[in-house]
């Protein structure tokens, strides 16, 4: 009988997948203290606060092309890889129908999942191709940060969560070069062997990263309620339109 090989969980994507979550719940948190007026700072010009929402859309992408390259740089797994592409356009889908409606000057036509969905897509012509994925993904980082970019959809408004294709996608290109050269590295294989991860907590974390999709979905919404709930019961301050 032939031994099947398992290949032992990286640890250090699921840990910057919980550091990307984190900062996520951490940012939306700030946003909605603002919004129902119970601290005031400027959340979309202050330079921390331009900074972080950039972060998290980097690190989720970046986990993005890490796991893309793990689970189909051998053999692309269609059947996998598009069932994971139908629940995220979906929930993108779902976003930007939902924010239109209660939100019109406002609505998430192409925001963080949207970003997703289309880098995944075009991470999989790079997979073994690791070294252009990185020649790639740096130019178009880069270059962004010089005001060059490659343009995408925009519309008049200004949405909620735009995150445009370009340069973002590098970021997933980055994860898949990342993905080739991190078992190549001894130096990098030390994170590997953390204390942290080898805590007992660190599978509960594991799982909780498995289920990122969800939390991405749900905790917006739970913590917008909370804040709405309240604003009611204490009615001390106007919800702004």
């Amino acid at each position: 009988m032939e031994n099947l090989i398992i290949k032992p969980r990286l640890h250090l994507p699921d840990c910057l997948r919980l550091i990307a979550m984190a900062l996520m719940i951490f940012y939306h948190f700030s946003y909605d203290l603002v919004f129902f007026r119970f601290v005031y700072f400027d959340i979309m010009t202050e330079p921390f606060w331009w900074f972080l929402p950039r972060l998290i859309v980097f690190l989720f992408l970046f986990t993005v092309g890490w796991s893309l390259h793990l689970v189909h740089a051998e053999n692309i797994k269609w059947k996998s890889f598009f069932k994971r592409f139908f629940k995220i356009t979906t929930a993108a889908l779902l976003i930007s129908l939902v924010t239109y409606f209660l939100f019109p000057d406002r609505w998430i036509y192409f925001g963080t999942l949207h970003c997703i969905a289309l880098s995944s897509l075009g991470t999989l012509a790079l997979l073994k191709s690791p070294r252009l994925s990185f020649i790639l993904g740096l130019s178009l980082l880069v270059s962004s940060m010089f005001g060059h970019n490659i343009p995408w959809i925009k519309l008049p408004h200004a949405a909620m969560d735009h995150v445009e294709l370009f340069p973002w996608i590098g970021a997933s290109f980055l994860g898949n070069a990342m993905a080739y050269f991190y078992p190549k590295s001894s130096s990098l294989q030390r994170l590997e062997h953390l204390r942290i991860f080898q805590k007992p907590l660190w599978g509960i974390m594991q799982k909780i990263s498995e289920h990122s999709l969800f939390i991405y979905l749900v905790h917006q919404p739970i913590l917008f309620g909370f804040f709405y709930t309240i604003n009611l019961v204490f009615s001390r301050f106007q919800i702004p339109n």
